[in-house]
């Protein structure tokens, strides 16, 4: 039987990326944590991002919008990104692109809430209830007021 040979950092990150979209910083992190040396890291993810595998502007646009759709606000996403190690400015980008996507996806948070809160009969506290969930979604307070007022 031949001697196996192991696997290179390029084969390694085909994998990583079949699994899901990673960022190029998460990549990196996971090539290194997997022993590959820099330089085929480095050469690794510029491959991956000529080959259109990688691509970190794409994957800011698709998780802003689908962390939108799961009802955050715009403070948690950019956080939630910023970790993944995307670019801030871009993200910042994003978001202001679309305020209006955001007080959608808090009135959806709020209208669900609400209906969790059916049994709270004081209304002072079901609003203090309400405005705690919602800057834990990470929406801003002006937009929380906004649709607090409206309710």
């Amino acid at each position: 039987m031949p001697p196996v040979s192991p696997p290179s950092a390029m084969t390694k990150a085909m994998k990583l990326l079949a699994i899901r979209s990673l960022s190029e910083q998460e990549l990196l992190e996971k090539l290194r944590r997997a022993g590959f040396p820099d330089h085929e890291c480095d050469a690794a993810i510029a491959e991956c991002v000529k080959r259109h595998y990688l691509n970190d502007e794409q994957l800011t646009a698709d998780c802003v919008s689908l962390l939108h759709q799961r009802n955050l606000g715009a403070r948690m996403i950019k956080q939630k990104l910023l970790r993944r190690g995307l670019d801030s400015d871009r993200i910042s980008e994003l978001l202001s692109e679309s305020p209006e996507e955001e007080v959608e996806a808090a009135r959806r948070a709020m209208e669900g809430k609400l209906r969790s809160l059916t049994r709270e009969t004081d209304p002072r506290k079901k609003k203090e209830k309400l405005f705690r969930f919602m800057a834990g979604r990470g929406f801003s307070s002006g937009i929380i007021f906004k649709l607090l007022n409206e309710y």
